[in-house]
């Protein structure tokens, strides 16, 4: 792995790890409800193990586990008034975990 890959895969970790504290806090400043903020956070924890050990595999996995954390976070930002500002962090941090995970993945060399 390049430099360059090590670092932006670091920084994807880095972001994902911010993503999932900002999800985690969501019960106890937003109004969000329990089986919403689990739809939203276990995917979250499923690729985080590899994504920690390296894993090219995790970061496209990741890409992936996003999908059920953007439902949710749009949801809760257009109807819940308490949530909209933990929603929109969270949608924030999940299009930069996005981001970067990409350029990560670009960044690495094909085998």
């Amino acid at each position: 792995m390049t430099g360059r890959a090590a670092v932006l895969r670091r920084v994807a970790v880095a972001t994902w790890l911010l993503l999932a504290a900002s999800v985690a806090a969501w019960p106890l400043g937003a109004g969000i409800g329990r089986l919403a903020w689990t739809l939203a956070f276990v995917p979250l924890l499923l690729p985080l193990p590899w994504m920690l050990a390296g894993s090219v595999r995790a970061l496209r996995a990741a890409s992936l586990a996003l999908a059920p954390l953007l439902a949710v976070a749009v949801t809760e930002y257009l109807v819940n008034a308490p949530a909209r500002t933990w929603a929109g962090i969270s949608l924030a941090l999940a299009f930069t975990a996005f981001a970067a995970i990409v350029a990560a993945i670009r960044a690495t060399p094909r085998s």
